[in-house]
């Protein structure tokens, strides 16, 4: 009896085992170009890969140009430093947050890309997706940024203030109401190009009277501010500078938050699946940020002081300011 309860584990051991060594790679197109590069040794098209070939491939990926559509196994290559799909235009989303080695991304004439996950990726330096069709990007983990281009795509809110090292930012021709630079290395920008956002009404900077943001280039719409007071205090684009006020005006209230004022505990309700309130004090730095999901969230507040604060909720589609009093 023992015995053949041994072999029957080891039987399923194998079987298991046999299963598990390959990686799913659904696309022809991207299975024919690992192939071609000799990183997938089966030279017939079987829809998979090797999954110790994916694991143990190391350097850059170079699949641009491929008629690729779906990035499915990329998550095997997790030794990969650099990627490059460059004009696959049947690509719509990729997760690449399986390879933390990586460097550079380069996702550029993508014109279906309409999200990108590359959360925790705190290697990357370069981040090029000019001409793709992103809604929205996250970058705020991604803390080695340096190179940031998402030219010609339409991107609403752009968070930078944990960029330190952030030194080229290409976002003309976005969707951009929001826009935060505040990440005190704004002196050393070589490049910055956000013009052609008529509904960006702030560029919030390190300091607004630096004489180095005469060479930044933006929107004649958008002014260099130092804080949400600041903004708050500037007129409001009307509909003629920004044609989707007059849509934005008559839409539901996108957050909502009690009590305020509020002692410990701070409720948000949210009609977005992915949003986030920052606090700001009177200064205009941010002293809290909370992750928001659709529905309501718990923000503890317990340890800020008593006074009056900004609560800025920014999500894909929509940025607001509410004041938030702290008793």
């Amino acid at each position: 009896m023992k015995k053949t309860t041994y072999l029957m584990i080891l039987f399923f051991g194998i079987y298991s085992f046999s299963f598990a060594q390959y990686t799913p790679i659904p696309d022809i197109a991207f299975e024919q170009q690992l192939i071609n590069d000799g990183i997938d040794s089966n030279t017939t098209i079987d829809g998979q890969i090797l999954t110790s070939e994916a694991n143990n491939y190391s350097g850059a990926l170079d699949i641009a140009n491929s008629g690729i559509s779906d990035l499915t196994g990329i998550e095997a290559f997790f030794n990969i430093t650099s990627i490059n799909f460059n004009y696959n235009t049947g690509i719509t989303s990729v997760d690449l947050t399986n390879s933390p080695l990586l460097t550079s991304i380069t996702g550029v004439g993508c014109s279906g890309l309409t999200t990108i996950n590359i959360a925790g990726l705190v290697n990357v330096t370069e981040l090029q997706f000019a001409n793709a069709s992103l809604l929205s990007l996250d970058v705020t983990t991604n803390t080695a940024l340096e190179t940031l281009n998402i030219r010609k795509n339409s991107v609403s809110s752009l968070d930078l203030s944990q960029n330190g090292l952030l030194t080229s930012l290409n976002a003309k021709q976005n969707a951009l109401t929001f826009l935060d630079m505040r990440n005190g290395n704004n002196a050393n920008v070589t490049l910055f190009n956000a013009d052609t956002n008529q509904c960006l009404k702030c560029v919030f900077v390190d300091d607004a009277s630096s004489t180095y943001l005469s060479g930044w280039i933006k929107d004649n719409n958008s002014n260099f501010v130092n804080s949400e007071i600041d903004c708050d205090a500037l007129p409001p684009l009307t509909p003629s500078q920004c044609p989707t006020i007059g849509i934005n005006e008559v839409e539901d209230v996108a957050f909502n938050m009690y009590p305020n004022p509020v002692n410990n505990t701070l409720y948000v309700r949210s009609k977005s699946n992915h949003s986030v309130v920052k606090i700001y004090n009177i200064t205009g730095k941010v002293i809290l940020t909370k992750t928001l999901t659709q529905g309501e969230s718990v923000v503890n507040v317990s340890a800020l002081s008593s006074g009056v604060y900004l609560a800025r909720f920014i999500s894909e589609n929509k940025v607001d300011t509410k004041k938030l009093i702290i008793k």
